[in-house]
This record gives C-alpha cells, structure tokens and sequence, in this order.
C-alpha cells in the first residue's frame, strides 16, 4: 500500500475520517491532561496502544510494580531532547538538523526502557513503543507512530535502532512532500477542518493509522 504522495485531498480527509475514534478519544485526554496526571494518562493510553506487546509496560511510581525507572522518570529524562524538538515538522525536511537528530536518538535510549520484561527485544521497547511515546510526548510534532500498519503503508521493513527511526521519519516526510507539491496545499490545509489544527505528525499518522 503507498503513503500519501499519490492521492487526492478528497481520499486524504476520508482516511483521516475513517480513522479510528478510539484513538481520537485517546489523543484528546491526552493533550486536555493535567500535570499531575501526565505520567498515568502516558502509561493508560500506551497501553491502550498496545504500545509494548507482549512485553511489560513500566508504570508509575505511586503504583510500585517494579523497580525503577518509573514512567515519571523516563518523562523527566525526556524533557530537555522534547524541548529541543519544538520547532520540529514533519513536513520540512530541514527539521532534520543535527541537533533533532541527536535529540531523537537520545529519545530512542530513553523510551527502549519503556517494557521491562518480556520475550521481545530482551525485554525493551521496540519501534512502536518509542515511536508512540515520543508522538505522545511532542504533542503530535514528531510522527507517525510505526506499528506494522504504517510500515506496511510506506514499504518499510522492521525498524530496529535510533538512525533507522530517523531514516523513516524522512520517508515518512518526503511523502508528504509529494503530496502537499501534487495537490498545491499543506498537510493542514488538506485536513478534515476539525483536525487542521494538529501538528503534522499527528495528522500523517491518522491518515495512515487503523480504521475505526
């Protein structure tokens, strides 16, 4: 199945319309959370996402189910790589610049200690796991997430370390790319009015993500 480079604005907005609600749902208690709930609206929407099978997901310090880190620890240690990625956009492919690298292959050492235990990858994330934290934690600046769905969607084989992520993340961008030159719009612009206000990121993963 191809990305997005070859379609109209019109099968666009209805990807994006078929886009599971669930998720909608998810994603809007997400950004509405407050602060002191952050770490356990992370660690119940990830699990949701089935962000970590069939390994364990971490979870919050006040729920004590393992030793450290906890979720609040692997979102602290995040924060000054987030901070760095604020101006990124999927769209450009000048966000890729040293620094978003850098920041994103921090982020891939980090949210790997997002599963504990468990018989895949020794008992540490993988690419769907990170991808989705990271998508999560940059409000939608960084994605799509990429479960086998999207990887299916844009011809990639399995991910496996931090520089393939970022070498998918510019496929991911260049499609984009393509699509917003062929149809003379940006990936805003080309949005269901109700989602145009998202990051990229976002957008692109619920064009490509499941159907409800």
């Amino acid at each position: 199945m191809p990305g997005i480079a070859n379609i109209t604005v019109e099968d666009f907005q209805n990807r994006i319309d078929r886009f599971d609600q669930s998720y909608v749902a998810d994603w809007n208690r997400w950004i509405a959370v407050q602060p002191n709930q952050r770490a356990t609206q992370f660690g119940a929407v990830l699990r949701r996402w089935q962000a970590c099978r069939p390994n364990r997901m971490r979870r919050t310090r006040e729920e004590q189910l393992h030793d450290e880190p906890y979720l609040e620890d692997l979102i602290n240690s995040s924060g000054q790589y987030l901070y760095a990625l604020q101006e990124f956009d999927i769209r450009l492919q000048t966000s890729f610049t040293q620094q978003a690298s850098d920041s994103l292959v921090q982020l891939w050492g980090i949210f790997q200690n997002l599963s504990y235990h468990g018989r895949a990858r020794s008992g540490l994330a993988g690419i769907v796991g990170i991808s989705k934290a990271v998508l999560l934690l940059t409000e939608g600046r960084v994605g799509p997430a990429f479960d086998s769905e999207v990887r299916t969607h844009l011809g990639l084989r399995r991910i496996e370390n931090a520089n393939e992520w970022i070498c998918a993340l510019q496929v991911a961008s260049l499609d984009i790319h393509r699509f917003e030159d062929a149809n003379r719009i940006t990936l805003q612009q080309a949005a269901p009015q109700q989602h145009e206000g998202l990051f990229s990121g976002r957008i692109y993963d619920m064009a490509l993500g499941p159907s409800g």
